[in-house]
């Protein structure tokens, strides 16, 4: 029908002549209804007839999206980026459905583009992403359809999309938590549970992360598990809390890997298990964690150490035999060491000495900057209060840095500093210092003297410096 006919249409229809007595109203709406129906160009069968995603099954969901729908390209995307129905968190397969969305301008499948960006710091092309969804997608129409994927995107869109307007970004993520989308509800637990732009609401925190929860999502898991392990708004139980945060770990949610690798090295809530703590960070870090990258590389050095402890160190006027020596030291267990022995403890091969876990955030950092930016300034800063609080790793990083750079007489006063605490390699240096007479009187006694006490405390360098030194004496 012609636009033109269709307006005489209806004025015939509500301006009937005036000798007419009667006007059937229903029919007349019902015409009108019918009118608007063919001639509206956002209302289609197919539209009043579609159903949510998230009342389809995942087969149906993966074939649509298969067969090249954009929507549904954009669904499956989602649904692999925050382990929706049982999947694993799978990034990789998330912006491969992401990008097939892009593509036909696929609202769902920009969001998830713009998600994964900011996520991985590229700041600029997230925004970017996110305007090109909100004014040159269909998300706007979707989400007045009240369809709950655009409702959530169109919430973070408001989070995360600057300018911020928070208590719109959180009417979004109601209206699509409340229509059962799990990954809408475990934000709003996140937001809850940290009081990011909100109020921090325990309460709501505990109901929303539970649904996610109940839908087995990770996100939503991970935050009850951390609840669990705090006592926020749940009575506090570690047993909960490990199970929780466990489960989605094995999802793959890096943040629960990082959490439950750190939980198992600081046996915070469960039995300290460097190995099993190692395993977790280093799987949080091949998913891009630059934290889990840290503390891997502090905790796999600290493993290294208790799985291989130095050598015992044998004087050359020692006469007894090495298989004699071993029978003695295992005798000694509980009595103290001699000069030349290193008791056998039966200690975990998890536990970490205080004096390794003070100052070691500094220690790396600063050793991070020496070997990466190359700024020998900016690492003897950080270094200097661990140092000066007795830290003897941070003693003995300084000290070598200072000596380096032909700096003998303050690398001295660090080594001195660090060998009080019996640092192997701080002892050695002080008797090389004293051997090459490096800003000190030259000394062979006082060298024999330090590289006796390195080589006894295991460091087997020491132990080849001092047959040298000996031939001087």
């Amino acid at each position: 029908m012609a636009r033109k006919e269709g307006i005489a249409f209806l004025m015939f229809l509500f301006c009937p002549k005036k000798n007419s007595n009667k006007i059937y109203r229903p029919k007349i709406l019902s015409l009108l209804a019918v009118f608007i129906f063919w001639n509206s160009p956002q209302i289609s069968l197919v539209n009043l007839s579609a159903k949510t995603p998230l009342s389809e099954s995942l087969s149906t969901i993966q074939s649509k999206a298969l067969n090249g729908d954009s929507h549904y390209q954009g669904v499956l995307a989602l649904f692999h980026k925050f382990g929706e129905r049982g999947l694993a968190i799978d990034l990789q397969e998330a912006e491969r459905w992401a990008k097939l969305a892009a593509e036909k301008d696929g609202a769902l499948g920009l969001c998830t583009l713009a998600s994964i960006s900011l996520e991985r710091g590229k700041t600029n092309r997230g925004h970017f992403l996110y305007d090109e969804a909100y004014l040159h997608s269909n998300l706007l129409p979707l989400a007045k359809g009240k369809d709950p994927l655009a409702l959530y995107c169109l919430g973070m869109i408001e989070m995360d999309n600057p300018p911020r307007n928070f208590s719109k970004a959180i009417r979004h993520l109601k209206a699509s938590a409340e229509k059962g989308f799990a990954t809408a509800q475990a934000t709003l637990g996140m937001i809850y549970f940290t009081g990011i732009g909100v109020k921090k609401d325990s309460n709501q925190a505990i109901k929303w992360c539970s649904r996610a929860a109940k839908d087995k999502l990770p996100l939503g898991m991970f935050y009850l598990g951390m609840a669990y392990s705090i006592g926020d708004g749940v009575e506090k139980n570690d047993d909960y809390s490990l199970r929780w945060i466990r489960t989605s770990a094995d999802r793959e949610l890096i943040m629960a890997q990082l959490t439950l690798g750190m939980k198992y090295a600081t046996g915070d809530g469960v039995q300290k298990d460097l190995e099993t703590a190692v395993s977790w960070l280093h799987r949080a870090s091949i998913g891009g964690s630059q934290e889990a990258k840290l503390q891997l590389r502090k905790y796999e050095n600290h493993l290294e150490r208790l799985r291989n402890p130095p050598a015992v160190y044998i004087p050359d006027n020692q006469k007894k035999t090495v298989s004699r020596l071993a029978e003695t030291n295992i005798h000694n267990v509980n009595n103290e060491p001699t000069d030349f022995q290193r008791t056998i403890t039966p200690s975990s091969t998890t536990e970490i000495s205080v004096e390794d876990k003070i100052g070691f955030d500094a220690i790396e950092a600063a050793m991070t900057v020496l070997t990466v930016e190359k700024d020998r300034e900016k690492a003897k800063t950080l270094l200097e209060k661990p140092a000066r609080d007795g830290n003897p790793v941070a003693c003995r990083q300084l000290a070598l840095i200072l000596y380096k750079e032909s700096n003998y007489k303050s690398s001295m006063q660090w080594f001195e500093k660090g060998s009080v605490k019996n640092d192997p390699e701080s002892l050695r240096y002080l008797g090389i210092l004293f051997f090459l007479g490096q800003g000190v009187k030259q000394d062979y006694t006082k060298a024999d003297f330090w590289l006796t006490k390195a080589a006894q405390k295991g460091d087997l360098e020491a132990s080849r410096y001092l047959r040298v030194v000996k031939q001087f004496k």
